[in-house]
């Protein structure tokens, strides 16, 4: 049965698609899984938010002192 899928303009192999919010996401072992099983597709986390996280953890401790 051919359930490929159009996606975002992408051309996927099915529907399933794997959300960032998951956090099974964060592994590769996990993500490989994930293929295995049909996900076609994984939303990651945003590869800049541990720098925003940070920065905005640095500029609180500066306005606190």
């Amino acid at each position: 049965m051919d359930i490929t899928t159009n996606y975002l303009g992408l051309q996927l192999r099915s529907p399933l698609v794997v959300g960032a919010a998951a956090p099974l996401t964060e592994d590769l072992d996990n993500l490989k899984r994930m293929e295995d099983a049909g996900a076609a597709a994984v939303v990651l986390h945003s590869l800049f938010e541990e720098q925003l996280r940070e920065e905005r953890l640095e500029l609180q401790h500066h306005y606190s002192y």
